[in-house]
């Protein structure tokens, strides 16, 4: 590995910012983990995912999504997408699905990564996802940019620029 990219990549791990989530119905799941563990949640909101994969085609699908309040690390749900070429289309009944973290240079932290053996995934506007063969764990690269998505999301004009519609 090209040793400039270990020390500009982040500390990944003490970057970590949310754990994503696969959940079959969001509105069920919300309600279910706030009434279970008092979790509160940022108004949900639904978007179109706008990646692309290592191939260049597009997986860019509508995806229903929900923060906690409380982080970080924020959980983040995200329902299951019926497309099975979707990165958001895992079983049914859903499970852990990434590790998020922000990243200086988060081009960087995804080379480096790939440099490791970790498999490209999807990207987009300042995102990367990678799986580690080995482990199976599956990570989100932020870049430290993307902080103001996050504010949007907890201060709930997400939710007011794309609000949930019915079910997908």
């Amino acid at each position: 590995m090209d040793p400039t990219l270990a020390t500009l990549a982040a500390s990944a791990f003490d970057n970590v910012y949310h754990v994503g989530h696969l959940v079959p119905d969001l509105t069920e799941a919300m309600e279910s983990l706030s009434a279970a563990v008092q979790i509160s949640w940022a108004p949900p909101f639904e978007m179109r995912s706008g990646f692309t994969r290592p191939d260049g085609s597009p997986d860019d699908n509508a995806v229903r999504i929900a923060f906690s309040t409380g982080g970080p690390p924020y959980l983040e749900l995200i329902e299951v997408v019926a497309d099975p070429d979707s990165i958001f289309a895992e079983p049914a009944h859903g499970g852990m699905h990434h590790l998020g973290y922000y990243a200086q240079r988060w081009r960087d932290d995804v080379a480096r990564l790939q440099g490791q053996g970790w498999e490209l995934e999807r990207t987009g506007a300042g995102v990367a996802f990678l799986r580690d063969p080995r482990s199976g764990m599956r990570v989100e690269v932020m870049s430290f940019k993307g902080r103001e998505f996050m504010t949007r999301i907890l201060n709930g004009a997400m939710a007011q620029d794309h609000p949930l519609t019915g079910r997908p």
